[in-house]
């Protein structure tokens, strides 16, 4: 990021390089600890399901086992 901060030119209107770079930064670090959270629930769901489909699996042998 700091390579493209660098490139960019002073704007009388604008701000800094640095304080730029600075708020690509902490958005990027928001961006990844949002990524991190929003994985986490996807694998908790997945495991969620794969054990509630095991549990039924589970479920319908023992009735086949004990029908037999």
């Amino acid at each position: 990021m700091t390579i493209a901060a660098r490139r960019l030119s002073y704007s009388n209107n604008g701000m800094d390089r640095q304080t730029f770079a600075n708020s690509l930064q902490q958005i990027s670090d928001q961006l990844r600890w949002v990524d991190q959270k929003l994985t986490m629930q996807v694998d908790n769901e997945i495991v969620d399901a794969f054990y509630s489909q095991q549990k039924k699996i589970n479920k319908i042998q023992a009735n086949i086992n004990h029908v037999k």
